[in-house]
């Protein structure tokens, strides 16, 4: 079995770790291309490096159309990768009818989930600042709502697809082998690392594993309603919204939702506690799985990338 379980995990960990790198070499390519039409439409060498310059300046909003290409590329890489396999039309497949009373309940406790962003974006500055460090950048850019609307796009309904379709659909199902417990946890850490982010990485392991739960017992269309609807009215319309306001209403709208959401996910998780235990109880792997699983060379690889990135975001304050 260790055989077994350290395989299905290293092959996994390492399609991701290539869907990744295609996804930014697929981005770089775009901006490399960009960048040489750009040179080839200048009459001279200076126009051709105020074009450029010009064009390095306002890279942000291009960073949709970038983000669409290179997740564009990444699925591609998955769907050769598993063209026989029928993983993600597996997924689909409805195991369990979703009633509107767990619907209700499995929502928010995702929702909840923000306020683990929240206590680990305070914990963070408590911890580094003393150091003269901070997250502060990298907690804005996992927070700030899109700019544009190829960026809107990406961030409301393309990325989560997306996602879903890689971590719920390709990743879950893959891992299944070593049961729904492997499967959702390890699922969701690499969804988590994937974000190259300390602070959103956190949230989407909380995310994950409820995205995984309902793709595992309902079916993945669920988990990519959850996810959009997240993205689009929770994240960004929500975001805008509360931008719009006065500061005072503005922040009673930002906190107060996801407020309310983790205090109705407290009384939901204390009133099904023993069914989520016996639930764990019957689906956990044996704790050997984890080592096995952890030390395979290709998700040591991709953990490592994924915190090198991450450590970009810490700065000076």
């Amino acid at each position: 079995m260790k055989k077994q379980v350290r395989k299905m995990t290293n092959r996994t960990a390492g399609y991701i770790f290539f869907y990744n790198l295609i996804m930014v070499a697929v981005m770089f390519g775009a901006v490399a291309i960009r960048t040489i039409a750009i040179m080839a439409g200048a009459g001279s060498e200076q126009a051709a490096d105020r074009a450029v310059g010009a064009f390095g300046q306002n890279m942000g909003s291009f960073l949709g159309i970038l983000s669409i290409a290179g997740v564009c590329g990444g699925l591609l890489f998955l769907a050769i990768a598993s063209r026989r396999t029928g993983l993600v039309r597996a997924a689909f497949r409805s195991s369990r009818k979703m009633e509107a009373g767990n619907f209700i309940r499995i929502f928010c406790v995702f929702m909840a989930c923000q306020t683990i962003f929240t206590v680990a974006a305070l914990l963070a500055e408590l911890v580094l600042n003393p150091f003269g460090l901070t997250l502060k950048n990298a907690a804005e850019s996992a927070s700030a709502v899109s700019g544009d609307l190829p960026m809107f796009l990406y961030a409301s309904l393309i990325g989560p697809v997306a996602e879903e379709l890689v971590f719920r659909g390709f990743v879950l199902r893959r891992l299944l082998g070593g049961g729904k417990g492997f499967a959702i946890v390890l699922s969701a850490v690499l969804f988590g690392a994937m974000h190259g982010n300390f602070l959103q990485g956190t949230f989407a392991v909380g995310a994950g594993l409820v995205f995984g739960y309902v793709a595992v017992e309902y079916s993945i269309g669920w988990s990519i309603l959850i996810h959009v609807l997240n993205n689009l009215v929770f994240s960004d319309l929500l975001g805008r919204l509360a931008g719009a306001l006065p500061k005072t209403a503005g922040a009673v709208l930002e906190y107060g939702v996801p407020g309310f959401f983790f205090l109705a996910a407290c009384v939901i998780l204390v009133k099904e506690r023993e069914k989520i235990v016996s639930w764990w109880r019957r689906n956990r792997p044996p704790r050997r799985y984890w080592l096995w699983a952890f030390t395979t060379f290709w998700m040591l690889l991709f953990l490592i990338m994924e915190t090198v990135v991450a450590l970009e975001g810490v700065s000076r304050l």
